[in-house]
């Protein structure tokens, strides 16, 4: 005689959730096994080497809220006890890649005359404007990339991560890049669990807070980056030939290069002369006016890292002015700016400006 066991037996929800679970172990161990390599200049790149990318944030935390309770048998539980208890520790030592498809992740302003152009502003949000549904049971959970600021008004607000300007040389310039580019910016995270100290509550509401590793924001159809934290130093992926996004070509976005078109790639090897005064000359009033507000004169030298995508990896004031209102005024002016792609991955250079009275 078949003898059955009364016990509920574990399906569904649980066989899924177990399934997942096993997937993530060998992304755990790859980072274990991965060739350590040579020490690089710090950049988005950099950190980003032997990063997991994933699409689901929800399983990947799920170890960190269950509890295996619940209707299990004694074998089942005990399983899952050892897996998570496994999880928990590996998985704070991996870094892990995801786009953000929350709306709070990026903000941009009107345009402001004053700036000629609009103000970004990237939060660190994987779900802000409504929780994720997390592990076997769905449980849903507010995501951020650093515990929130309980005194700001949103949850946006409290995991602020840069803010930034996207300036135009005109009116007619900044609204085309509103509408046919700002509907394409999508903010990418690099980020680590955390097995302690990563719980939060909005109001009633609890939510998981990951250790932010690198933020940018990038344009989806191009691979540009507009703003990064480290800095970047090429593009971001784009869907390969033949998986374009139909919206983007609809739009008068530029697709990933052919061969052909990556053989007769026309960008030089590195920024002319003429090429970085073209770019400085554009932006010499906004250096001026850092020298209207303090009335000190003298040479200003700056010391710039820029990488092969023309984006700003670092910038150095020179001694003159250097720990100075004036000087601080002036760095911040100079990591906005943006030159023309080149081909070497970067390239140094020292430009004087003379701050005095027109």
């Amino acid at each position: 005689m078949r003898h059955t066991d009364p016990r509920p037996k574990p399906r569904g929800r649980l066989l899924a959730f177990a399934l997942a679970l096993v997937a993530l172990v060998p992304a755990a161990v790859r980072a274990e096994s991965t060739p350590p390599v040579a020490e690089k200049q710090d950049s988005f790149e950099t950190r980003a080497h032997g990063a997991v990318r994933t699409q689901d944030v929800g399983t990947l935390l799920a170890p960190f809220i269950n509890s295996c309770g619940g209707e299990m048998r004694e074998l089942d539980r005990a399983r899952c006890r050892s897996t998570t208890s496994y999880l928990r520790k590996k998985l704070p030592q991996q870094t892990f890649l995801a786009e953000s498809n929350d709306p709070a992740a990026i903000e941009v302003s009107g345009y402001d005359g004053a700036a000629k152009g609009y103000h970004l502003s990237l939060a660190g949000c994987i779900a802000c404007s409504e929780p994720m549904p997390i592990g076997s049971h769905r449980e849903p959970r507010f995501v951020t990339l650093a515990t929130p600021d309980k005194s700001a008004a949103t949850l946006a607000a409290g995991v602020p991560v840069s803010k930034s300007t996207v300036a135009f040389d005109d009116f007619a310039a900044a609204k085309h890049w509103a509408e046919m580019e700002k509907p394409f910016l999508r903010a990418e995270f690099l980020f680590q669990p955390q097995a302690e100290g990563s719980d939060f509550t909005v109001g009633m509401a609890p939510g998981i807070a990951l250790k932010l590793v690198g933020a940018r924001v990038y344009n989806r159809c191009t691979g540009e980056i507009l703003v990064s934290k480290p800095p970047s130093t090429g593009f971001a992926d784009r869907p390969p030939v033949g998986h374009e996004d139909p919206a983007c070509s609809r739009a008068g976005q530029p697709q990933p290069m052919s061969d052909e078109e990556l053989a007769a790639d026309r960008r030089p090897e590195e920024l002319s002369k003429a090429a970085i005064n073209e770019v400085m000359e554009k932006i010499r009033p906004k250096f001026y006016d850092c020298y209207q507000q303090f009335h000190i004169p003298g040479a200003l030298v700056l010391s710039y890292v820029v990488g092969g995508n023309g984006t700003v990896q670092s910038v150095q004031v020179g001694s003159t002015f250097a720990g100075t209102p004036t000087g601080t005024c002036a760095m911040e002016v100079a990591k906005e700016m943006r030159f023309p792609a080149f081909k070497h991955e970067r390239q140094d250079f020292k430009y004087l400006f003379f701050l005095r009275r027109s």
